[in-house]
Protein backbone atom coordinates (compact mmCIF):
# COMPACT_ATOMS: atom_id res chain seq x y z
CA UNK A 1 0.00 0.00 0.00
CA UNK A 2 2.83 2.68 0.61
CA UNK A 3 4.43 1.86 -2.82
CA UNK A 4 1.46 2.44 -4.38
CA UNK A 5 0.92 5.93 -2.72
CA UNK A 6 4.67 6.54 -2.51
CA UNK A 7 4.62 5.99 -6.62
CA UNK A 8 1.32 7.82 -7.19
CA UNK A 9 2.59 10.48 -5.22
CA UNK A 10 6.00 10.64 -7.18
CA UNK A 11 3.29 10.44 -10.77
CA UNK A 12 1.74 13.80 -9.24
CA UNK A 13 5.22 15.25 -8.91
CA UNK A 14 6.62 14.30 -12.25
CA UNK A 15 3.12 15.52 -13.45
CA UNK A 16 3.59 19.08 -11.78
CA UNK A 17 6.92 19.46 -12.15
CA UNK A 18 6.33 19.07 -16.09
CA UNK A 19 3.50 21.93 -16.22
CA UNK A 20 6.12 24.09 -14.09
CA UNK A 21 8.34 24.01 -17.20
CA UNK A 22 6.12 24.16 -19.65
CA UNK A 23 4.58 27.23 -18.16
CA UNK A 24 7.91 28.31 -17.57
CA UNK A 25 8.81 27.71 -21.27
CA UNK A 26 5.56 29.65 -22.77
CA UNK A 27 6.42 32.66 -20.41
CA UNK A 28 9.96 32.49 -21.37
CA UNK A 29 8.84 32.02 -25.30
CA UNK A 30 6.35 34.78 -24.77
CA UNK A 31 8.93 37.54 -23.05
CA UNK A 32 11.11 36.74 -25.96
CA UNK A 33 8.96 37.77 -28.96
CA UNK A 34 7.30 40.65 -26.68
CA UNK A 35 11.32 41.81 -26.49
CA UNK A 36 11.51 40.77 -30.36
CA UNK A 37 8.32 42.62 -31.49
CA UNK A 38 9.76 46.03 -29.77
CA UNK A 39 12.84 45.11 -31.76
CA UNK A 40 11.29 45.19 -34.85
CA UNK A 41 8.26 48.09 -34.40
CA UNK A 42 11.56 50.40 -33.22
CA UNK A 43 13.12 49.25 -36.78
CA UNK A 44 10.16 50.06 -38.24
CA UNK A 45 10.02 53.88 -36.83
CA UNK A 46 13.77 54.09 -38.93
CA UNK A 47 12.05 53.11 -41.84
CA UNK A 48 13.76 56.00 -44.03
CA UNK A 49 16.78 54.20 -44.56
CA UNK A 50 15.88 50.99 -46.95
CA UNK A 51 18.34 48.76 -45.37
CA UNK A 52 16.72 49.43 -41.63
CA UNK A 53 13.08 48.30 -42.84
CA UNK A 54 14.42 45.23 -44.51
CA UNK A 55 15.76 44.51 -41.05
CA UNK A 56 12.37 45.18 -39.31
CA UNK A 57 11.01 42.80 -42.38
CA UNK A 58 12.89 39.66 -41.04
CA UNK A 59 13.02 40.65 -37.63
CA UNK A 60 8.96 40.08 -38.23
CA UNK A 61 9.52 36.52 -40.36
CA UNK A 62 11.45 35.30 -37.71
CA UNK A 63 8.53 36.38 -34.88
CA UNK A 64 6.36 33.99 -37.20
CA UNK A 65 8.32 31.34 -37.57
CA UNK A 66 7.99 31.35 -33.45
CA UNK A 67 4.44 31.84 -32.70
CA UNK A 68 3.47 28.25 -30.89
CA UNK A 69 0.51 28.92 -28.90
CA UNK A 70 -3.27 27.86 -28.97
CA UNK A 71 -4.24 27.96 -32.58
CA UNK A 72 -7.28 30.21 -31.62
CA UNK A 73 -3.95 32.46 -30.42
CA UNK A 74 -1.87 31.63 -32.50
CA UNK A 75 -3.86 32.89 -35.81
CA UNK A 76 -4.71 36.26 -34.33
CA UNK A 77 -0.86 36.69 -33.16
CA UNK A 78 0.20 35.66 -36.54
CA UNK A 79 -2.48 37.74 -38.53
CA UNK A 80 -1.13 40.59 -36.40
CA UNK A 81 2.51 40.17 -37.67
CA UNK A 82 1.20 39.37 -41.49
CA UNK A 83 0.04 42.90 -41.41
CA UNK A 84 2.92 44.54 -40.25
CA UNK A 85 4.45 42.47 -43.19
CA UNK A 86 2.04 43.80 -45.28
CA UNK A 87 3.00 47.34 -44.34
CA UNK A 88 6.22 47.33 -44.30
CA UNK A 89 6.08 46.09 -47.96
CA UNK A 90 4.02 48.60 -49.01
CA UNK A 91 6.20 51.34 -47.77
CA UNK A 92 9.27 49.44 -49.56
CA UNK A 93 7.61 49.63 -52.33
CA UNK A 94 6.26 52.90 -51.84
CA UNK A 95 9.32 54.88 -50.73
CA UNK A 96 12.18 53.21 -51.64
CA UNK A 97 11.70 51.06 -54.92
CA UNK A 98 14.37 51.45 -57.65
CA UNK A 99 12.09 50.98 -61.04
CA UNK A 100 9.03 50.20 -61.27
CA UNK A 101 9.99 46.33 -61.68
CA UNK A 102 10.73 46.30 -57.60
CA UNK A 103 7.79 48.26 -56.93
CA UNK A 104 5.18 45.96 -58.14
CA UNK A 105 7.01 42.61 -56.61
CA UNK A 106 7.31 44.51 -53.20
CA UNK A 107 3.05 45.44 -53.43
CA UNK A 108 2.59 41.77 -54.85
CA UNK A 109 4.25 40.86 -51.39
CA UNK A 110 2.75 42.86 -49.24
CA UNK A 111 -0.88 42.41 -51.09
CA UNK A 112 -0.11 38.46 -50.18
CA UNK A 113 0.61 39.07 -46.72
CA UNK A 114 -2.73 41.05 -46.12
CA UNK A 115 -4.59 38.34 -47.41
CA UNK A 116 -2.75 35.48 -45.49
CA UNK A 117 -3.78 37.79 -42.46
CA UNK A 118 -7.48 37.99 -43.65
CA UNK A 119 -7.31 34.18 -43.85
CA UNK A 120 -6.19 33.96 -40.45
CA UNK A 121 -8.31 36.64 -38.91
CA UNK A 122 -10.92 37.91 -40.94
CA UNK A 123 -12.37 40.80 -38.05
CA UNK A 124 -8.97 42.79 -37.98
CA UNK A 125 -8.85 45.82 -40.36
CA UNK A 126 -5.31 46.08 -40.94
CA UNK A 127 -5.26 42.74 -43.25
CA UNK A 128 -7.77 44.31 -45.47
CA UNK A 129 -6.69 48.05 -45.05
CA UNK A 130 -2.95 46.87 -46.31
CA UNK A 131 -3.86 44.44 -48.74
CA UNK A 132 -5.95 47.67 -50.25
CA UNK A 133 -2.73 49.66 -50.82
CA UNK A 134 -0.99 47.99 -52.26
CA UNK A 135 -3.09 46.47 -54.92
CA UNK A 136 -4.00 50.13 -55.40
CA UNK A 137 -0.98 51.39 -55.20
CA UNK A 138 0.23 48.58 -57.91
CA UNK A 139 -2.34 49.78 -60.18
CA UNK A 140 -1.17 53.10 -60.61
CA UNK A 141 2.06 51.30 -62.45
CA UNK A 142 0.01 48.61 -63.89
CA UNK A 143 -3.48 49.54 -65.06
CA UNK A 144 -4.03 45.56 -65.97
CA UNK A 145 -3.03 44.43 -62.70
CA UNK A 146 -5.73 46.73 -60.94
CA UNK A 147 -8.60 45.65 -63.23
CA UNK A 148 -7.58 41.68 -62.34
CA UNK A 149 -8.30 42.63 -59.08
CA UNK A 150 -10.69 45.40 -58.80
CA UNK A 151 -13.37 43.23 -57.20
CA UNK A 152 -10.89 42.20 -54.27
CA UNK A 153 -9.61 45.74 -53.94
CA UNK A 154 -13.66 47.28 -53.70
CA UNK A 155 -14.75 44.59 -51.36
CA UNK A 156 -11.67 45.09 -49.39
CA UNK A 157 -12.17 48.45 -48.84
CA UNK A 158 -15.85 47.81 -48.19
CA UNK A 159 -15.03 45.55 -45.41
CA UNK A 160 -11.78 47.72 -44.45
CA UNK A 161 -14.86 50.45 -43.83
CA UNK A 162 -17.67 48.42 -41.84
CA UNK A 163 -14.40 47.38 -39.61
CA UNK A 164 -12.99 50.91 -38.88
CA UNK A 165 -13.15 52.45 -35.58
CA UNK A 166 -15.01 56.09 -36.26
CA UNK A 167 -13.85 57.11 -33.06
CA UNK A 168 -10.04 56.53 -33.45
CA UNK A 169 -9.76 55.91 -37.50
CA UNK A 170 -7.19 53.27 -38.92
CA UNK A 171 -4.20 54.96 -39.78
CA UNK A 172 -5.32 58.79 -39.89
CA UNK A 173 -8.27 58.34 -41.76
CA UNK A 174 -6.90 56.23 -44.34
CA UNK A 175 -10.05 54.30 -45.24
CA UNK A 176 -11.83 57.39 -45.81
CA UNK A 177 -8.69 58.90 -47.43
CA UNK A 178 -8.42 55.97 -49.71
CA UNK A 179 -12.44 55.85 -50.86
CA UNK A 180 -11.76 59.46 -51.12
CA UNK A 181 -8.85 59.58 -54.01
CA UNK A 182 -10.24 56.20 -55.08
CA UNK A 183 -13.58 58.27 -56.57
CA UNK A 184 -12.25 61.78 -57.59
CA UNK A 185 -12.68 61.68 -61.02
CA UNK A 186 -10.06 61.43 -63.22
CA UNK A 187 -9.61 59.50 -67.05
CA UNK A 188 -13.36 59.15 -67.15
CA UNK A 189 -13.77 57.47 -63.89
CA UNK A 190 -15.39 58.68 -60.54
CA UNK A 191 -18.02 60.41 -58.97
CA UNK A 192 -17.51 63.75 -57.44
CA UNK A 193 -20.45 63.31 -55.13
CA UNK A 194 -19.07 60.25 -53.59
CA UNK A 195 -15.74 61.23 -53.09
CA UNK A 196 -16.87 64.64 -51.45
CA UNK A 197 -18.78 62.68 -49.03
CA UNK A 198 -16.08 60.64 -48.03
CA UNK A 199 -13.98 63.79 -47.73
CA UNK A 200 -16.45 64.82 -45.35
CA UNK A 201 -15.56 61.74 -43.34
CA UNK A 202 -11.72 62.29 -43.66
CA UNK A 203 -9.13 63.24 -40.69
CA UNK A 204 -9.11 67.07 -41.63
CA UNK A 205 -5.75 67.15 -39.89
CA UNK A 206 -2.12 67.86 -40.50
CA UNK A 207 -0.70 65.34 -38.29
CA UNK A 208 -0.72 62.85 -42.08
CA UNK A 209 -0.55 65.17 -44.61
CA UNK A 210 -1.72 63.00 -47.43
CA UNK A 211 -5.68 63.85 -45.79
CA UNK A 212 -4.99 67.58 -47.17
CA UNK A 213 -3.05 66.56 -50.50
CA UNK A 214 -6.10 64.19 -50.98
CA UNK A 215 -8.61 66.86 -49.64
CA UNK A 216 -6.87 69.60 -52.38
CA UNK A 217 -7.16 67.40 -55.46
CA UNK A 218 -10.63 66.45 -54.86
CA UNK A 219 -11.85 69.98 -53.89
CA UNK A 220 -10.08 70.74 -56.89
CA UNK A 221 -12.71 69.69 -58.83
CA UNK A 222 -15.45 72.23 -57.52
CA UNK A 223 -13.71 74.94 -55.25
CA UNK A 224 -9.98 75.80 -56.42
CA UNK A 225 -9.51 78.21 -53.70
CA UNK A 226 -9.98 75.84 -51.26
CA UNK A 227 -8.01 73.13 -52.78
CA UNK A 228 -5.07 75.77 -52.73
CA UNK A 229 -5.49 76.55 -49.38
CA UNK A 230 -4.53 72.86 -48.16
CA UNK A 231 -1.88 72.91 -50.70
CA UNK A 232 -0.19 76.08 -49.40
CA UNK A 233 -0.75 74.09 -45.65
CA UNK A 234 0.77 70.83 -46.83
CA UNK A 235 3.85 72.74 -48.90
CA UNK A 236 4.33 74.98 -45.35
CA UNK A 237 3.42 73.08 -42.61
CA UNK A 238 6.01 72.22 -39.97
CA UNK A 239 7.39 68.56 -39.99
CA UNK A 240 8.63 68.30 -36.78
CA UNK A 241 5.49 68.72 -34.84
CA UNK A 242 4.52 65.28 -35.78
CA UNK A 243 7.49 63.08 -35.69
CA UNK A 244 5.92 59.51 -36.17
CA UNK A 245 4.79 60.87 -39.50
CA UNK A 246 7.47 63.11 -40.20
CA UNK A 247 9.31 60.97 -43.24
CA UNK A 248 5.18 60.09 -44.89
CA UNK A 249 5.09 64.03 -44.47
CA UNK A 250 8.08 64.88 -46.29
CA UNK A 251 7.63 63.19 -48.93
CA UNK A 252 4.16 64.55 -49.56
CA UNK A 253 5.44 68.14 -48.72
CA UNK A 254 7.89 67.62 -51.97
CA UNK A 255 5.46 66.07 -54.21
CA UNK A 256 2.47 68.52 -53.42
CA UNK A 257 5.48 71.40 -54.04
CA UNK A 258 6.45 69.95 -57.22
CA UNK A 259 2.52 69.33 -58.33
CA UNK A 260 0.96 72.74 -57.19
CA UNK A 261 3.64 75.17 -57.66
CA UNK A 262 2.42 76.65 -61.08
CA UNK A 263 -1.22 76.44 -59.84
CA UNK A 264 -0.51 78.27 -56.54
CA UNK A 265 1.35 81.33 -58.95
Amino acid sequence: MINKTTSLFSILICICILTVNRSFAGNSMNTEITNKLQKAKELYNHREDCEILKSAIEEYKNILKQLSQSEEVRNKRSAEILIELSKCYFKLAEYHAKNNYEKGLWFEIGEKYGREAISLDPNNIGGYYWMVQNIGEHGSISKLYFLNRKGDFEEALKKAKMLDNHIKPYDYSGVYRTLTAYYTPRFMWGDLDTALEYAKEMEDSPRYLINLSVLADVYWKIDKEKAKKYAKYVMNADLSKFPETKFENSIVQKNTAKKWKKLLE
